[in-house]
């Protein structure tokens, strides 16, 4: 006994008869070829006139539902609906203009005004396929009609605006006076698409010993209407002002990056002796050999401080042998730490570290030279120096998003940190990066005040650094409220946006501290909830932080900061415990120093 067909197979089968009904009978009414063609066009032609595409495009649309496999089950109020608008729109093309619907629009027709003279068909048949509009495809009349009465509203608004324009002369212009600060709050920046009035009620933090006194000026080319504040009486109080984003009252300027000539060239040779290196090769072979561990040296990669062996173990060699020999091979090398990796990543060979007798000079030109820093993707490009093979190391901040950075005190950490800031700045201009400099120390970063990047005097004091963090969360915020109103999710889509409309790009903000356990002995728990929230929220907006520390403590480098900072550089560390402490894994006690990382 054959099987019945499933329910499923049924809808199929109609809907495919359907789709093809329709399309004959698109194909009779637009073209004039064929007995069997010309039988159905004069038939579809007979019965609906004008209205002939209505059962077509019902036909069509009924099709597809019964086609598509997730479309719920048809009801009987679904079908009856879509039957009554059909008639009904084929009927009103009946009582617009006589046969205009053919023989079934006549006969609708007929029926209805008999029934309910001519004013009555049309508040029948208009009723009835609004009705099956509404249960069909869920039209709302209540929302056509609030979207009228808005267009309406605003066309008004437009009109009484221009009128007001016309009318009223324009007074002379005079420039703005800024804000009067007050004492609780850093000075918000300007807004982003529309130009934002200045907070009246800033405050300032802390003082500084000269400040410029406001001014109110009349320029001397045409007026123009805007507002106007009045001095104030007192002295303003001395504040320092955070300029994250480029007033909208100022002109635009056109940045240029520095030159990459201000930057000093390589001026030691990175080039290994070739008898060093044979000597090596030469003392790895037979140290493994005089243990009975068969291996040779397929190639090798000079570095600034090491140079890797690569090692290809013989038949039947395994590589826990080479591993046990580590110490041995060190002592024959005379060269301590010695690394091995095993295998070396997308390689079948084993990888042996060497310390060089003298390091060579990594510079951040030679860096930011490279195609992968100069001809990249990256947003924010930060130049890490070389691998163990020589190849420059690039990295995109945006992509981190945020970066954190320990080790024992003089591994090299401020020189890493001084060489992302130099990477920031020969790649973006003030108008799409504003930096954050927090240094406690106050002697690694205060060599930067005075650039155009910053939003603010380089940070000294701890609570200028939490008020400062404090200002960067208000910002994300503020920056996320921007985004809600424009309908993107990113600052790339919102700085698109705002290129299409001519505004002011939002810039990306980088915040960075020098030294984080100072912060965390004076405010441990504030520090801490700041730097967790704008860690786990301020990605999509582009605020992003770089963090260093010379203390990895469990006590500086929390396990929720750790949670939410993903990407951790270590420096060479004292013990493995700091080494967990930073990466959450060993391998940080066994490097060199002199910046390894």
């Amino acid at each position: 006994m054959r099987p019945r067909l499933s329910a499923r197979q049924v809808r199929e089968i109609l809907g495919v008869l359907l789709m093809l009904a329709a399309l004959l009978g698109l194909l009779a009414i637009l073209s004039h070829a064929g007995l069997i063609l010309g039988g159905v066009r004069d038939g579809i032609e007979s019965a609906f006139g004008r209205a002939w595409f209505v059962p077509v495009i019902a036909a069509v649309a009924l099709s597809a539902w019964l086609l598509w496999t997730k479309a719920p089950r048809p009801r009987t109020v679904d079908i009856v609906a879509g039957l009554v608008a059909v008639l009904s729109l084929v009927g009103l093309f009946s009582l617009v203009s006589l046969h205009a619907g053919g023989s079934v629009g006549d006969g609708i027709d007929d029926a209805l005004t008999n029934l309910f003279t001519g004013v009555g068909a049309w508040g029948l048949l208009l009723a009835g396929l609004v009705i099956g509009l509404i249960v069909t495809i869920h039209f709302s009349p209540g929302a056509l009609l609030v979207t009228a009465v808005s267009a309406l509203r605003a066309a008004n608004a437009e009109r009484e605006r221009l009128r007001d324009l016309v009318a009223t002369p324009a007074p002379e212009k005079t420039r703005p006076a800024k804000p009067v600060p007050s004492s609780d709050a850093l000075t918000r920046s300007a807004a982003s698409f529309a130009t934002a009035p200045a907070a009246a009620d800033q405050k300032h933090l802390w003082d500084v010993d000269e400040v410029e006194k406001p001014e109110i000026k009349a320029p001397q080319h045409e007026p123009v209407a805007v507002a106007v504040a009045e001095e104030p009486d007192d002295k303003p109080a001395p504040v320092l002002r955070v300029v994250a984003e480029p007033e909208d009252d100022l002109p635009e300027i056109e940045w240029k990056l520095p030159s990459i000539a201000l930057l000093d060239t390589v001026t030691a040779r990175r080039e290994r002796m070739a008898d060093e290196i044979k000597r090596n090769v030469k003392i790895i072979e037979s140290t493994l050999t005089t243990f009975g561990v068969e291996c040779k040296v397929v190639g090798v990669n000079p570095g600034p401080a090491v140079t890797q062996y690569e090692l290809q173990p013989g038949p039947g060699v395994q590589v826990k042998r080479i591993t046990a020999l580590q110490y041995d091979l060190s002592l024959a090398l005379a060269a301590a730490p010695l690394r091995i990796e095993a295998p070396i990543p997308g390689k079948s060979a084993v990888g042996i570290e060497v310390p060089n007798k003298s390091a060579s000079l990594v510079t951040i030109r030679e860096v930011i030279e490279t195609a992968a820093f100069r001809e990249g993707t990256n947003k924010l490009a930060l130049g890490l120096g070389n691998d163990v093979s020589g190849q420059s190391i690039v990295a995109d901040l945006t992509r981190m998003p945020h970066l954190l950075i320990a080790g024992a005190t003089g591994q090299g950490k401020s020189v890493c940190i001084n060489a992302l800031i130099t990477s920031l700045l020969f790649q973006v201009t003030p108008e799409h990066m504003r930096l954050l400099l927090i240094d406690p120390k106050r002697v690694e970063l205060t060599g930067y005040n005075g650039l155009p990047h910053l939003a603010l005097p380089v940070l000294v004091e701890s609570h200028q650094a939490a008020a400062a963090l404090r200002w960067a969360v208000a910002e994300m915020d503020r920056r996320y409220k921007l985004f809600s109103a424009e309908g993107v999710r990113n600052i790339a889509a919102y700085n698109d946006k705002a290129t299409q409309k001519l505004a002011r790009r939002l810039p990306y903000v980088v915040i960075v501290i020098d030294e984080l356990a100072d912060l965390m002995m004076v405010a441990a728990g504030e520090i801490e909830e700041l730097i967790c929230r704008i860690a786990q929220l301020a990605r999509a907006v582009g605020i992003h932080l770089i963090i260093a520390t010379q203390r990895p403590s469990a006590d500086i480098i929390t396990g929720l900061i750790k949670a939410n900072i993903p990407s951790r550089i270590a420096f060479a560390v004292g013990s493995q415990v700091d080494s967990r402490v930073i990466l959450d894994t060993g391998g940080a006690e066994k490097l060199l120093g002199r910046g390894d990382m």
